[in-house]
């Protein structure tokens, strides 16, 4: 395992405690402050498999990258367990090095900016995420810490080409991207923005959402609250199905659809304009 020394203002080999820093199958540790990290941010030379992992620890504090310096540039993605982790007090511009990021664990009071690249199995329990329109991430987890309770929030920008799946079970999350699915639960609060691509289904079992308008073609209701009073243009949700088990509805408008409905079970429906 190669440590970085305490003050560092660049990921160059001389920064590390073993000389030598980010190579293929590297073990990476930051664990005490830094300064703004401007060079070695551009690892994209690695092989495709690049590190084994990269660890802003507690202790860390600083910013990589941002800005005219860039973004780090690194794959961590030989076997399915590497991964990056930012868990300190670290704003960090990252993307991938031309092939992916295996695993993304973000938590504490951390900011992370994904600038391009893919991400396939992206947890978040703490601080931030932005993932701009050039970012790819295929599975994304939003929990709460069961030590801390924090819970991490962000914004995923909007891109025509949708994520596969995301779990939001804690935070607050503003999402302009399509997905496959979306499953919402906890106490999670999702709004779904006006400028969101093609998103297929929707299942919540909790938490709070809000669309602003667009379609989702199956919607299936457990349990929460689906609220439409921040409506902005015509929704249409149920295109396919809406299945309502429970949860409760609210803040339905004129410009609000919402077809083939299967009431099955106890849904709390308010202002039913429109069903």
């Amino acid at each position: 395992m190669a440590v970085l020394n305490e003050g560092a203002t660049s990921f160059a080999a001389a920064n590390w405690s073993d000389a030598t820093g980010f190579a293929d199958n590297a073990t990476l540790e930051v664990n005490k402050p830094f300064g703004r990290i401007t060079a070695g941010l551009d690892q994209s030379g690695l092989s495709a498999t690049g590190i084994d992992s990269l660890d802003f620890n507690e202790g860390a504090t600083g910013q990589v990258g941002g800005g005219t310096d860039g973004s780090l540039q690194v794959d961590a993605n030989s076997t399915g367990t590497e991964r990056i982790r930012n868990r300190g007090r670290v704003d960090l511009y990252l993307t991938d090095g031309g092939t992916e990021i295996q695993n993304l664990d973000l938590g504490g009071r951390q900011r992370t900016f994904l600038t391009g690249g893919t991400v396939t199995d992206l947890t978040i329990d703490g601080g931030l995420l932005n993932a701009n329109a050039s970012s790819v991430i295929t599975n994304l987890y939003s929990t709460e810490n069961a030590v801390t309770g924090s819970r991490g929030s962000g914004v995923i920008e909007y891109n025509a080409t949708g994520f596969t799946l995301a779990h939001f079970l804690a935070g607050n999350w503003l999402i302009k991207r399509g997905f496959t699915k979306i499953i919402v639960g906890g106490t999670a609060t999702v709004t779904l923005h006006g400028e969101l691509g093609t998103l297929t289904e929707v299942e919540q079992w909790g938490g709070k959402v809000f669309p602003m308008y667009g379609a989702v073609p199956t919607y299936t209701l457990h349990g929460g609250l689906l609220d439409f009073s921040q409506q902005q243009e015509d929704i249409t949700y149920g295109g396919t199905a809406f299945n309502s088990y429970g949860g409760r509805i609210s803040g339905i408008k004129s410009g609000t659809t919402i077809s083939n409905v299967a009431y099955l079970g106890a849904s709390d429906v308010r202002q039913p304009v429109g069903l």
